[in-house]
């Protein structure tokens, strides 16, 4: 076990790598040369990026701490020291978020747009903010008394909460009361005032409550009232029992629930809280010193900031880009004929997601087409994805859709649109016993004058059309039989779990994926060894598996030249001499979240590309059915070249990886032109070119 809980001599802490790559996105709302809002959103991704490392990743090492206190991670890191080195990084971060904060604040005041708390309203809006409070929040308020004898209700994991303090003066003796109140979490997170003309006020829901709470509490005629907002994280993990009774979907649902009692992992409470007020919430939730009990702002929840309201100023947000239709499909009223012309590349979202709608769209009234299979794990609450779907099975076509129950924290959703998709009669099955079907495919059969046509689209990202429009992703619409035919083995092992076909094109995890890129990277190091030119490019969110690693750092000594764009976690340390001279490490993180994972292998001037659905983590490789496709069409290949061109020079929002975690950018040098990659790219598909 490492004693350094940040890197070993040859592995980076992956704990500690999450945090960096969070920092990278708490760059984005410093960096002035974003707009101001879009600073204020990504100050929103960040606190919403913290909430889940906390509920799924904190919460895996304080599970294993009550098991054994020696416990290490996989990568063998000290669990304990590494849990006191994220506490301390959180600390850091959380300062730095706060400042941040601060200065965005400020900046938009200086623009005319003023955040107000409920002791800066004027008259004009006390008035609005009563009749607001009236009509939209006071039917959804229960408080609840806190007394000695009753606990706390079970606390909702992320939900905002004020506690409440009600004092009575009685003679010399003050009373003290507390009470419970729930702020909506479905109610908007920010209440757009009455202001002045020219001015623009917004005030978060919380004050406009605090505003107004004395009125529900006029039964008690207190001589003061206060109120100080907490809020719990909990265990994401979710218990899966063995009862053999019980269907899957009934498990998930059961499990759904449980995670709303799940352990504690965080509590965050006002910094400004009374003493007294805090020991009784500690004592009602039986929180120890020990826990992570975090002292806050007044304001938690600061996720919501991903939607501030813009108030019409487009100069003080991103600069509207069109998603356009790819040029194989302008002007042509069949999406399907044009995929059976030839493959075609879509990237979002530069290219519109609605073509995949559209196609699904078509495919639902196609006479010729007699089934439709798809595999989904995460989709849009309102899908048209779905609709199509059940448009299509009211048509009397075959559908067979496996979804992935067990998406975290997409559970709840993906449950109701298994009841929806079966009511409308379609084949609903919940993939393979044991592991997460994480691919993003679907096959459309037709039968056209007798001849049986096969359409596949194999992606890098879910079938989700909002994240479609801030995730980059590609999406592989293919006829070539040699992939669909493989496509549809697969649908048909989801259906016969006990017959597992082979693959020579798809490479499919569990099975193949990890085996398949280590023979790649070891035929780089073959051609390296024999004077040839060895090149590898690996675009992936994370690169955490140590075996994969391990292979990277031996084609490094071997003289493979290695560039790896890694968004997320790196566990991978370049620029040893010996092990890793060969390998230079980047993220890019700016506008949109690089999704998509491409995969470059030299192959001695033959060059091989993948698209995949897989990051190199041993989940990905061992534990979940993820697919990898060839992109063989050389014009195909050509569009992939140049992306991953344009990542590699990009020195706006690019930042070197290392050990330091400093997120240094790469900046251009003297002279140098600034080469954005994103912008770069959007020009390609706006000339036509794409």
């Amino acid at each position: 076990m490492t004693k350094n809980p940040v890197y070993s001599d040859r592995l980076i802490n992956r704990e500690l790598s999450w945090l960096a790559f969070n920092h990278r996105v708490l760059q984005e709302a410093i960096r002035l040369d974003n707009p101001l809002i879009e600073r204020f959103r990504f100050l929103g991704i960040f606190s919403n990026n913290m909430d889940e490392f906390f509920r799924v990743r904190v919460a895996n090492l304080q599970r294993a701490l009550l098991v054994d206190e020696a416990s290490s991670t996989t990568l063998g890191f000290s669990v304990q020291q590494t849990l006191q080195a994220v506490t301390n990084r959180v600390v850091e971060l959380q300062a730095e978020y706060n400042a941040a904060y601060e200065s965005v604040e400020l900046a938009l005041e200086k623009e005319g747009i003023k955040i107000l708390n409920e002791e800066q309203f004027s008259e004009e809006q006390e008035s609005f903010v009563a009749n607001y409070f009236k009509q939209q929040i006071r039917p959804h308020l229960v408080p609840i008394m806190v007394t000695a004898d009753r606990p706390f209700p079970d606390l909702k994991d992320g939900v905002l909460y004020f506690v409440v303090g009600l004092e009575t003066q009685h003679g010399s003796k003050v009373e003290k009361e507390y009470a419970l109140v729930q702020i909506p979490p479905h109610l908007p997170r920010f209440v757009i005032l009455p202001s002045p003309q020219g001015d623009r006020s917004v005030a978060f829901v919380d004050d406009v409550i605090r505003k107004e709470l004395h009125k529900i509490f006029q039964l008690f005629q207190p001589d003061r009232l206060y109120a100080h907002a907490i809020k719990v994280t909990r265990d994401a993990e979710m218990d899966m029992d063995d009862d053999l009774s019980m269907s899957l979907m009934d498990k998930m649902a059961d499990g759904v629930s449980q995670r709303k009692s799940g352990d504690f992992v965080r509590m965050i409470y006002d910094r400004e809280m009374p003493t007294a007020m805090l020991d009784v919430v500690m004592r009602k939730l039986h929180l120890g010193e020990s826990e992570n009990v975090i002292s806050g702002t007044r304001y938690h929840n600061r996720k919501d900031l991903m939607k501030f309201p813009d108030f019409g100023r487009n100069d003080l947000v991103f600069s509207k880009r069109i998603s356009r239709k790819h040029k194989q499909f302008q002007g042509k009223s069949s999406i399907l004929n044009q995929v059976l012309k030839r493959d075609v590349l879509l990237h979002y979202p530069y290219h519109n997601f609605g073509q995949v709608v559209d196609a699904l769209r078509e495919a639902a009234i196609d006479p010729s087409v007699q089934r439709i299979c798809i595999n989904l794990y995460r989709v849009a609450q309102n899908s048209k994805i779905i609709n199509a779907l059940v448009n299509a099975a009211y048509n009397g076509k075959k559908v067979q859709v496996v979804i992935e129950l067990a998406a975290r924290f997409d559970e709840r959703n993906n449950i109701k649109i298994s009841n929806v998709l079966q009511e409308a009669g379609i084949q609903v099955e919940f993939g393979v016993t044991g592991l997460k079907v994480h691919s993003k495919m679907f096959l459309i059969d037709r039968l056209h004058e007798g001849d049986l046509q096969r359409i596949a689209y194999i992606g890098t990202g879910n079938f989700h059309e909002e994240t479609a429009r801030l995730f980059s992703d590609f999406g592989l619409f293919t006829a070539n039989p040699k992939l669909t035919e493989e496509v549809a083995k697969l649908f048909s092992f989801f259906s016969n779990n006990y017959e597992r076909p082979d693959f020579e094109h798809l490479i499919v995890s569990p099975y193949q994926t990890r085996m398949t890129f280590l023979k790649l990277l070891a035929s780089e190091v073959d051609h390296a060894r024999s004077g040839f030119p060895a090149r590898v490019i690996l675009k992936l969110n994370n690169l955490v598996d140590a075996e994969m690693i391990e292979a990277l750092y031996s084609a490094s000594e071997s003289g493979v030249r290695i560039d790896l764009i890694v968004r997320g976690i790196c566990s991978l340390i370049p620029g040893v001499k010996g092990m890793s001279d060969n390998i230079r490490v980047r993220s890019v993180l700016g506008r949109y979240l690089e999704h998509a994972r491409v995969l470059y292998f030299e192959n001695n001037g033959n060059p091989k590309y993948f698209l995949s659905s897989a990051d190199w983590m041993k989940r990905n490789l061992d534990h979940r059915v993820e697919v990898s496709v060839p992109v063989e069409d050389l014009q195909l290949q050509s569009v992939l070249a140049q992306f991953l061109d344009f990542q590699l020079k990009d020195n706006v929002h690019a930042r070197k990886i290392d050990v330091t975690f400093a997120n240094r950018f790469i900046k251009p040098k003297k002279g140098g032109k600034m080469i954005d990659a994103s912008e770069q790219i959007y020009q390609v598909y706006t000339d036509g070119k794409g």
